[in-house]
């Protein structure tokens, strides 16, 4: 599995560093993060300081991971079924694609090697590679898997419907 780097820098600061946002908008993130709870990047985006983008590509370089700006309609689904359902609804990865031996993970906190390491342990592949994206991306991914898995109970109800024993 690959490890994020640890960071030399915090976000804020690299951002700042950066000119990509103000030591303004930075304190005045601060403090909203402190009343909500979220991740520094999140409200940054809903401050409208910040395009997703650019937080993306300042946590990569922060973190050592790749970025996508992915949709779920780029998600093998085939490579999803290999996965147990227990790891999948963790919520805090998820498998995207498979490449010669290697898993490709959704992760939109860099920092949770657990979840990179449970993934790793049922994966049945060589290696682990996390690629970074919203938070949001990562939970409309898992409201796309929870609708596929709930369309196949009905429909596999549906074809036992008409079944009398």
């Amino acid at each position: 599995m690959v490890m994020p780097a640890k960071p030399t820098k915090r976000l804020g600061e690299l951002l700042v560093q950066r000119k990509l946002i103000s030591s303004g908008q930075l304190e005045q993130a601060l403090l909203q993060q402190r009343t909500t709870g979220e991740f520094l990047g999140a409200v940054l985006i809903k401050m409208g300081a910040i395009k997703p983008e650019a937080l993306l590509a300042t946590l990569s370089e922060q973190f050592g991971i790749p970025y996508e700006l992915l949709t779920v309609d780029q998600i093998n689904w085939d490579v999803v079924k290999q996965f147990p359902a227990s790891v999948l609804s963790g919520g805090k990865c998820f498998p995207i694609r498979a490449d010669e031996g290697s898993v490709v993970v959704a992760i939109a906190n860099p920092l949770d090697a657990w979840a990179l390491s449970a993934m790793e342990q049922v994966s049945g592949f060589r290696a682990v590679k996390p690629v970074l994206v919203l938070e949001e991306t990562l939970q409309r991914i898992l409201r796309a898997h929870q609708q596929r898995a709930l369309r196949l109970i009905a429909t596999q109800l549906g074809d036992h419907g008409g079944q009398t024993n």
